[in-house]
């Protein structure tokens, strides 16, 4: 059985609304900043240089969150990422925000494997095996 992937992040300041909590706008933003650290984890970015002027790129094409809770400014938010589905050219990435074991949010967000090059429009592609190997090990 895969086990998800994990991450801490603290809410800050510049997230929060007058009150002192995170706006909801902010949770697209740490899954984001979520994916890219399991990304990283696993040795690559969400870009890289394909050759011949291409590079690699995961434009978003779906995103939802659910809220049960507030996230307050200083908060340490643990962000739980998962992959729900591996397409041939797509992920769905699932997300799980817990605060000291309480569930706040949960989400999920669908990028497409890409290649792009300046002045050329974007163009899917298959993900790449090594990439596709090392996601399959996060797919619940």
């Amino acid at each position: 059985m895969s086990h998800p992937f994990s991450v801490a992040r603290r809410v800050e300041f510049c997230e929060t609304d007058a009150a002192g909590i995170a706006h909801f706008s902010a949770f697209v933003c740490y899954m984001e900043q979520a994916e890219h650290a399991l990304l990283r984890h696993l040795g690559t970015s969400v870009t890289r240089d394909l050759g011949d002027g291409w590079h690699l790129s995961w434009p978003r094409v779906h995103v939802e969150c659910d809220y049960r809770g507030s996230a307050r400014f200083e908060d340490c938010l643990t962000i739980q990422v998962a992959v729900e589905r591996l397409g041939d050219r797509s992920v769905t990435y699932a997300f799980d925000f817990t605060r000291d074991g309480q569930s706040l949010a949960s989400g999920k967000l669908v990028a497409v494997c890409c290649k792009v090059r300046p002045g050329q429009p974007l163009e899917s592609m298959a993900i790449p095996a090594e990439l596709r190997s090392s996601l399959q090990k996060y797919l619940v």
